[in-house]
């Protein structure tokens, strides 16, 4: 059925398909899994890979994506159990978070009146 441009689209017509509906819910079970197994305990994002086979592209994209909202954080850096290379443990867990100390530290003591 061929419309003309800039003719009313009827209530009727699918907005996206069926497929890319399929789609999209596919991606956010994705990102509820990969929360979920950062929430376990700090991993890096290829033990979650190797534990939840869901792409590591997938993956970074979904851990730079809660990065932004402050959902992860880097909880350690050390040594992959599988790559022998230094890498970010990343956890979802807030408890494990490294509270940052913003108290300033004073040079001369707490003294009164000087």
């Amino acid at each position: 059925m061929k419309t003309k441009i800039g003719a009313p689209i009827s209530a009727s017509a699918p907005i996206h398909s069926l497929e890319q509906r399929h789609k999209d819910r596919h991606f956010v079970s994705q990102y509820k899994t990969v929360y979920q197994s950062f929430m376990e305990k700090p991993k890096t994002m290829l033990q979650v890979f190797i534990e939840t086979g869901i792409l590591r592209a997938n993956i970074c994209r979904y851990v730079a994506k809660m990065e932004t909202r402050g959902q992860i954080r880097v909880i350690r850096k050390g040594y992959c159990p599988f790559t022998r290379c230094i890498a970010g443990f990343y956890s979802t867990d807030e408890r494990q978070f490294i509270k940052p100390d913003f108290r300033q530290l004073n040079l001369f003591g707490d003294k009164e009146g000087v």
